[in-house]
């Protein structure tokens, strides 16, 4: 079990904005602009948020033919790719084989104020896609964590397929899993495929080749860590979001664990879900964090809000 200690005080937070109850913000992708568009899991809903102007909240796209969104990645310059399907949050029960994968445009969003939206697959292979990782940007090649059947896939976007590429007992549930989310989110990161498994509580990593085939076994780096979705800092640093615990917890490159946002009795974070680095210049210390409200695990058995964005100042801790 992993030892996590807390850092000393707290990093402070700041809502850029909140939905109404009950929204659910299962994802999130900035801009090169500054600019973060948001996938809702309680709704089949993108938003655009603009950090610098709450005003400037929009609704980019809704998705009527599935209930709810995962996860969203960049792959060309403002052409972001999400997958969507139908998922009960109340039950936590999935229609596996529901899932689709959609393009969307931002290009001539600033000129015109709409983007382009497109179906690219069916994602049939995959039983709940969940985070997603850009494997190659010149390939236009995606990898998913399928989080019901414990595996990542490899998706083409220029052919439209998808086959499973990696399978591993690190990245499945175990036998009646309390919460039936095993790897969820994923990074490339130095040669490395990188994991959480929720229902595991475990953060992993494997070497992987360039075409996304594993070259080594699972590495576990560490347990008790009830991860969700996850990015890396400069240093090589994982912010890891812990949705249940309702905390950001950091596992530092030199080793060590460190929780430096949000607490299990407060609202502040709460249902944290994903998180992301600001893109612009001198702006790289910021880091967004989206979050449930609660909706998966009210605050001491009761407290739920809207979901939220919120920016956190990364610069202490990395001090």
């Amino acid at each position: 079990m992993a030892e996590i200690r807390n850092f000393s005080p707290l990093l402070p937070s700041r809502v850029v904005h909140q939905f109404p109850l009950p929204s659910w913000i299962e994802n999130l992708a900035v801009r090169s602009n500054g600019q973060i568009l948001v996938t809702l899991s309680s709704a089949p809903e993108v938003f655009l948020v603009d950090p610098t102007d709450d005003s400037k909240t929009v609704l980019i796209y809704n998705f009527s033919d599935v209930s709810g969104l995962a996860g969203i990645i960049e792959v060309e310059h403002d052409k972001f790719y999400v997958a969507g399907g139908n998922f009960n949050l109340s039950t936590m029960v999935n229609q596996t084989g529901s899932y689709k994968l959609w393009e969307i445009d931002m290009t001539n969003f600033e000129s015109d104020g709409r983007a382009m939206v497109e179906e690219v697959m069916k994602l049939d292979k995959i039983g709940l896609p969940n985070g997603m990782e850009l494997l190659s940007r010149s390939e236009k090649i995606v990898l998913a964590a399928d989080c019901e059947a414990g595996a990542v896939f490899k998706i083409d976007l220029v052919n439209a397929t998808h086959e499973m590429m990696i399978q591993a007992d690190e990245m499945q549930n175990p036998e009646n899993p309390r919460l039936p989310i095993a790897i969820n989110g994923i990074a490339v990161h130095k040669e490395y495929l990188y994991w959480t498994n929720t229902s595991k509580a475990l953060f992993c990593r494997m070497r992987i080749h360039k075409d996304g085939k594993a070259t080594g076994g699972a590495e576990i780096l560490h347990q008790g860590l009830v991860g969700d979705d996850f990015c890396f800092d400069g240093n090589d640093g994982a912010w890891i979001t812990q949705n249940p615990l309702n905390t950001l917890t950091v596992a530092k490159a030199k080793g060590g664990l460190v929780t430096v946002a949000g607490k299990l009795d407060s609202l502040e974070i709460a249902g944290a879900t994903a998180c992301q680095f600001d893109r612009r210049s001198g702006n790289e210390h910021m880091l967004y964090v989206v979050t449930n409200g609660g909706l998966g695990g009210p605050v001491n058995g009761t407290d739920v809000e809207g979901g939220k964005v919120l920016v956190i100042d990364t610069r202490p801790f990395k001090a």
